[in-house]
């Protein structure tokens, strides 16, 4: 079906098109050129007709005019505007409160609105719930195939046995106390090797190193500092530390020689290994 034409506003002349601007002008009550009335009124005083007769009106005194650059503006008198008494003003100013407190309201509720929206938005679209379903069914079959070892065999009995509350308890307080001898040995080591470095009795660090058999994190241990287990840092021992250092400084100042822990703390080498064990078995 065509779409049906628009039908033109008949145009005006003469006294009725003077009465249209002149009303056009009060209502609005706002300064315009002679095109912008013309077009605001839909063309229904022509352009050429618009000027003559807001000409006529300011000549009249309905109008003010005032040249703007090449145009002219006009202005409805505001000597002929009706003034308001001091109750209307009053009723005016408090339906402003009033429509300023609604606007609020409206505002509030548009922000209720839009942020009901986001989360909305936010949520899976139908098209992707499949793809979302696929993946909560194989994140449950890894967790069922964890699961299997601890549960009922045959004959009543568990594959394997959990932990008790008491033998997890004791595991992470072993684990615990070999971080924090860990955690000590490595500062003190950083500790003494900035010394070294900034006394200029290493040049090279990476060949001291291996001078002296110390090796890095591996990633093991980098995964584990990152982990569940050291969510939060533990406190680091200050007891002798300064004459642990002195000890490690005046070592590595005799000569190269095999790395060994006793060279910058009191425990022991057998402690020492015990500790990896633990924290191995914990990892």
């Amino acid at each position: 079906m065509a779409p049906k034409k628009e039908v033109k506003e008949k145009q005006v002349k003469g006294d009725e098109a003077e009465e249209m601007v002149l009303n056009y002008m009060k209502e609005t009550n706002r300064p315009y050129a002679n095109a912008d009335v013309s077009a605001n009124l839909k063309n229904r005083v022509p352009k050429a007709a618009a000027v003559k007769v807001l000409a006529t009106l300011a000549e009249k005194g309905q109008l003010t005019v005032k040249p703007y650059g090449k145009q002219l503006i006009y202005l409805y008198n505001q000597s002929l505007l009706d003034v308001l008494a001091p109750e209307e003003l009053a009723s005016l100013d408090e339906e402003i409160k009033e429509t300023k407190s609604e606007l609020e309201e409206k505002r509030k509720e548009l922000k209720n609105l839009q942020s009901e929206l986001a989360s909305k938005e936010a949520l899976p679209k139908t098209k992707d719930l499949a793809k979302g379903i696929e993946k909560v069914k194989a994140d449950n079959e890894i967790t069922l195939k964890a699961l299997a070892p601890f549960r009922s065999t045959s004959d009543g009995e568990a594959a394997v046995n959990p932990l008790s509350a008491e033998e997890t308890k004791k595991i992470d307080m072993e684990f615990t106390k070999w971080r924090k001898e860990w955690v000590d040995r490595r500062k003190i080591y950083k500790e003494l090797l900035g010394m070294l470095t900034d006394g200029g009795q290493i040049d090279n660090v990476q060949s001291f190193e291996e001078d002296q058999g110390i090796t890095p994190d591996d990633d093991d241990a980098k995964e584990v500092e990152q982990g569940e287990f050291v969510k939060v840092p533990l406190p680091i021992r200050s007891s002798n530390n300064k004459k642990t250092m002195n000890m490690g400084v005046q070592k590595v100042m005799n000569g190269p020689t095999k790395r060994n822990y006793s060279d910058v703390s009191p425990l022991s080498q057998e402690d020492v290994s015990g500790g990896k064990k633990k924290k191995a078995k914990k990892a």
